[in-house]
């Protein structure tokens, strides 16, 4: 008995001597084999769940504003050492509210060494020296793709959750949405024509996330009828040319009324004839992919209705 005091907590060990002393009264009625096969087993369980208690949780520390999505999505409060400085911008991060209950870093080497977390997540494009220096010490790195595509993100969200510790909560978010966009209405024909327009005439092709939010909207994508598969610029000329039915937008800092923002309203449009219908969608909800991602796909086929007057 004097091991499992050791092994096991003082509480848990005045149970099964409880439970031992019962049992001594109570084998006159009882078979001696099942007594003891009973008690086995209990102790069995309990030991799974002190191994489970006594399991730490990953602390996990975040350079990337992406990976701070769903590292707010997935991970539990105490596990969270700190995300990007970018977490809190409302511009960019979809959780920015929850963000500011967290500290933030710079991306910094010495920042993150001394958090001390177990894991740390970056992006593609993280600066390569810090990371660098981050492994040598022997940190452990994970590193989160761009998402190109609404798959990539149903893939990243599952990577997360798993590298957190919850694979089973990513699997149960990634199953919901597989679901709704399973669920989404077919878009009828014919599709309004529709351009990507962020600042400088920026757009997405059919090989990117925002391309393919598009194309489950129900719209064609101006983009693949300039050539562009995956990023790239918009002319005036092109537009004019083109005449789409909407212009999509979604500047990072709206309201700010620089040129490369006001793209969409610019005189030449207007001198056209063009009157497009513009469609504004909050630049948190674009700049990572997440479950909002689908949000937005509900949003632009609302859009699409009102503009072909459904």
């Amino acid at each position: 008995m004097m091991t499992l005091a050791a092994t096991m907590g003082c509480s848990q060990y005045r149970f099964i001597h409880s439970l031992y002393s019962l049992k001594k009264n109570s084998l006159k009625s009882v078979s001696p084999l099942s007594g003891w096969l009973g008690l086995l087993l209990f102790l069995f369980f309990l030991s799974v769940r002190s191994v489970a208690a006594e399991t730490p949780q990953v602390k996990v520390a975040s350079i990337n504003l992406c990976a701070d999505q769903l590292v707010l999505l997935l991970s539990d409060e105490e596990q969270i050492r700190s995300l990007s400085m970018l977490s809190q911008e409302e511009a960019g991060s979809y959780f920015f509210e929850r963000a500011r209950a967290y500290p933030v870093n710079e991306g910094h080497a010495e920042q993150i060494l001394t958090l001390q977390p177990d894991l740390v997540i970056v992006g593609q494009y993280s600066n390569s020296h810090t990371v660098a220096m981050l492994r040598e010490v022997g940190l452990r790195i994970e590193t989160l793709p761009i998402a190109n595509s609404i798959e990539t993100v149903f893939e990243n969200i599952a990577s997360v959750a798993r590298w957190v510790g919850h694979e089973d909560r990513g699997s149960e978010v990634v199953e919901k949405l597989r679901l709704r966009l399973k669920n989404l209405e077919k878009p009828r024909e014919p599709k309004p024509l529709a351009a990507g327009y962020d600042p400088n005439g920026y757009t997405s092709g059919a090989l990117s996330v925002r391309g393919q939010i598009m194309e489950y909207a129900g719209f064609s994508n101006v983009a693949s009828l300039a050539g562009i598969d995956s990023y790239g610029k918009l002319s005036l000329e092109a537009i004019i040319n083109l005449q789409p039915d909407a212009l999509i937008e979604s500047p990072y800092s709206p309201g700010t009324y620089s040129r490369a923002q006001a793209m969409s309203q610019h005189p030449a449009l207007l001198a056209a004839g063009l009157d497009p219908h513009v469609i504004h969608i909050p630049s948190r909800m674009t700049v990572c992919g997440g479950p909002w991602t689908i949000d937005v796909i509900e949003s632009l086929q609302a859009e699409r209705l009102k503009l072909m007057g459904g």
